[in-house]
């Protein structure tokens, strides 16, 4: 584990995992963690904001090609994100744009939140 605590850039891809998960992340300790990228997680439903608060140094989430994802769990995303971007997840793309209430509370404070790569925030 020591080595994974200078990791500041992951990207995680789901190729042949999703029956199995819906909900994430289980981060663990990253203190250092800046990007991170959840890819083709294509059954993922529920995005645990308040695991992702671990992540205290997280400026940049990129989450993609979730097609099933239309929740965020808990209190809110990190605030130290300056950057969050949402592509070709149509569920939350589309919560996100009509600030719906269980979504936008979560992002909110965040400066950039992009939209398939169009500025909403």
């Amino acid at each position: 584990m020591g080595k994974l605590e200078a990791l500041m850039h992951l990207e995680i891809y789901c190729l042949d995992c999703e029956s199995k998960i819906k909900s994430f992340p289980e981060v663990g300790l990253l203190p250092h963690l800046t990007n991170l990228e959840i890819i083709a997680f294509h059954n993922l439903e529920t995005l645990e904001c308040n695991k992702l608060l671990r992540l205290t140094s997280l400026q940049h989430l990129h989450i993609r090609l979730c097609y099933k994802l239309e929740n965020m769990a808990g209190e809110k995303l990190p605030s130290s994100l300056l950057l969050l971007q949402i592509t070709f997840c149509p569920l939350l793309e589309e919560g996100s744009k009509i600030k719906h209430p269980q979504i936008w509370p979560k992002i909110k404070h965040i400066p950039i939140i992009q939209v398939n790569y169009t500025q909403i925030f």
